[in-house]
């Protein structure tokens, strides 16, 4: 757990954060291990799909068929949770051996950003795609333009939660760094979509004794090789009737964070 905590707020290599997952989930030697991946349906996260696929997956998740594994999925704009996912999810992988001991359901949640550069030459929310300059993420960018599409309207709920109104933080350039404001928009989704998870979790009753990991994340999907960047953990142990939840990590305040650079790595807290 100490390795995970330790990559909170800093930029990693995709393999970096999905090793440590690996390292801890291995450590807990549950019978059965589940995975349930959410990241949003633009083809720039492959290589975030892919990271996650090579370790975490095929090491210990159960085989699908022929061999073959796979985590339940969820692909959608702007990288939403959509509720009563994890309760299905849950279901596919309550095996027999899992309901006589118990099993462990990974939720990861990626929201993600175009970056190019560091510091203060920093640009965050567009990249070069096929030749042409584009967002990304494009569904999070439509977002803080503004629109009635139906992924929009699910977005813009989930960015009022608790009545703060966080596009509007997001747009005011008295609060926050409008070379920022693609980052922040995707920082706050991953903890966002996360809190939508963790809130789907307490109302679901798992067929057995399971202990669920959400982790929220977000990939920056850079021109070389993208990196990932650790939001926060959330662990809910339902393995016996009492439940116990803890949350290590950032809010989803984006008016918040603090924006830094550690040996030309991205580096991110909160203010008190």
């Amino acid at each position: 757990m100490n390795e995970l905590l330790e990559l909170i707020g800093r930029e990693r290599a995709l393999d970096t954060v999905n090793q440590a997952l690996y390292t801890f989930v291995q450590q807990l030697r549950a019978p059965v291990v589940g995975a349930l991946h959410v990241t949003c349906a633009d083809e720039s996260e492959w290589e975030c799909i892919d990271s996650f696929q090579r370790t975490f997956v095929e090491p210990l998740l159960p085989a699908l068929k022929f061999a073959r594994k796979a985590p339940f999925r969820l692909s959608n704009l702007g990288g939403r949770y959509e509720w009563g996912a994890v309760a299905v999810a849950e279901h596919h992988f309550a095996t027999p051996e899992s309901r006589e001991a118990f099993k462990v359901l990974l939720v990861k949640i990626n929201s993600h950003v175009a970056a190019q550069g560091t510091g203060s030459g920093a640009i965050y929310g567009r990249m070069r795609r096929y030749e042409t300059e584009s967002a990304a993420c494009g569904a999070l960018h439509t977002l803080l333009a503004g629109g009635d599409r139906p992924f929009l309207a699910d977005l813009q709920e989930t960015f009022a939660t608790d009545e703060l109104d966080r596009l509007a933080l997001l747009r005011d350039e008295r609060r926050i760094n409008p070379a920022h404001r693609g980052l922040l928009v995707a920082l706050a989704n991953a903890r966002l979509q996360s809190r939508r998870a963790a809130r789907d979790i307490r109302n679901h009753t798992p067929a057995g004794p399971t202990l669920y990991i959400i982790a929220s994340c977000c990939t920056l999907n850079r021109p070389e090789e993208d990196s990932e960047l650790l939001c926060g953990i959330h662990i809910a142990d339902c393995r016996t009737p009492e439940r116990r939840a803890e949350y290590h990590g950032l809010g989803d305040d984006p008016s918040r964070y603090i924006v830094r650079y550690e040996a030309g790595r991205l580096r991110v807290t909160e203010h008190d």
